[in-house]
């Protein structure tokens, strides 16, 4: 049958069959009518050769008409129950904890109180326990009240801030605080047995007060401390080795803090006139923290100026007090007390007895005055060298614009 299969009458066939589906498809576009998923939309295959089509009818079957391809189905959504799996694994990572007391005295009874009895052995026991919860209480009071107790110690400044608006060193005696609230620079007060009087000091020498020098204070401790005085009253108990014996020794500086006790050791004039002494202005009125050195230098020049020697041993690791006042018995000069603190380890012990200081350094003016050679024109221009940190490492030459008023 193959032989006789005319493939001319075949392939007319074929070419009717295709205009017919061109054709019908052409009136449904026109007809506006909606588009069916089906062969007629898929672009038409190049006809065949005679010889593939004979080839097709020897070896294969006559080609089945293919299958309309149906839309692809869309995928159902989730079931509700994998939300719901996702919140509880949600909730498994972050559980709520819920504290059990009973739980937690049960364990401290069954496990922790076991295992510390057996490391402390029968030395731990109840009562012993009770013992250290009193001990506890006990001291939670105590410091309780101590912290009360540094609160009562400010508390009495609130007044005086409200009243001055400023701010009180740590410690301040309420004493001082209306002195401290109107002069910042208020120091506290000098006691003077000889006079049996108390002269305040600050920061200006207004109504007879002390002055406290530049670079003096008692916000801290330092190694010397210097006060100027604007009457001369102390000059009489002091100015001779007889007034020195007979007078009390004694002066008091009631700081803002507490009461330093001191004993007058020396007592001589310094110059205040660079022209009387080749340009040179000894520093009584030195202050700070003085390096060794440099305090056995001061202590040195003090000597050759003092008015008599009461051989009183000065020692560097002591605290010192210069009080300067004016005078009438030289020109140009200040008249000094030098005191050591004998508080604390040092007792006040009153000098009897002082010798006269027959070679007392004087100015080039009075040598000259007298006709003397000077035997202190070669000496170098002394300064005090201090310490300007609290570990005492670090040093400061001062200078005479150091002592400049």
């Amino acid at each position: 049958m193959a032989d006789n299969f005319d493939f001319d009458e075949l392939e007319k066939i074929l070419e009717r069959v295709r205009e017919e589906q061109q054709a019908n498809a052409e009136v449904s576009q026109d007809a506006k009518q909606e588009p069916v998923q089906n062969d007629a939309f898929e672009p038409l295959e190049p006809p065949k050769t005679k010889e593939q089509m004979r080839a097709e009818m020897l070896h294969s079957k006559p080609p089945e008409p293919e299958k309309k391809k149906s839309p692809k189905p869309k995928k159902a959504p989730k079931p509700a129950k994998q939300k719901k799996e996702k919140t509880e694994k949600k909730q498994i990572k972050m559980p709520k904890v819920n504290v059990n007391t009973d739980v937690i005295k049960a364990n401290f009874k069954t496990r922790l109180l076991p295992v510390v009895r057996s490391a402390f052995g029968k030395v731990f026991t109840k009562k012993l326990a009770y013992v250290l919860i009193a001990v506890a209480v006990i001291a939670g009071v105590i410091f309780g009240g101590i912290k009360i107790y540094d609160y009562s110690k400010v508390a009495y400044l609130k007044p005086y801030i409200q009243k001055y608006g400023v701010d009180y060193p740590e410690g301040i005696r309420k004493e001082f605080c209306d002195a401290y609230g109107m002069d910042r620079k208020a120091a506290g007060a000098l006691v003077f047995d000889d006079l049996d009087k108390e002269i305040s000091v600050g920061g200006s020498a207004k109504n007879g007060a002390g002055v406290m020098e530049f670079g003096s204070t008692v916000l801290e401790d330092q190694h010397l401390r210097s006060v100027a005085l604007d009457s001369s009253e102390l000059e009489e108990y002091y100015s001779t080795a007889k007034a020195y014996t007979s007078a009390s020794q004694r002066i008091v500086f009631k700081t803002l803090f507490e009461d330093e006790e001191y004993q007058v050791i020396a007592a001589y004039y310094a110059n205040t006139n660079p022209d009387n002494d080749n340009g040179y202005v000894f520093p009584y009125n030195s202050w700070g923290n003085l390096t060794e050195r440099s305090f056995k230098s001061y202590i040195d020049r003090v000597g050759t100026r003092s008015l008599y020697l009461t051989d009183v041993k000065t020692d560097y690791n002591g605290y010192y007090l210069s009080v300067n006042m004016p005078t009438d018995k030289q020109p140009d000069s200040r008249f000094v007390l030098l005191c050591k603190r004998v508080d604390g380890k040092d007792s006040f012990n009153k000098i009897k007895k002082t010798k006269q200081n027959r070679r007392i350094r004087q100015t080039q003016a009075w040598y000259d005055k007298h006709k003397q050679k000077n035997p202190y024109s070669l000496a170098a221009k002394w300064y005090p060298q201090i310490y300007t940190d609290k570990k005492r490492t670090k040093t400061q030459q001062l200078t005479a614009e150091d002592f400049k008023a």
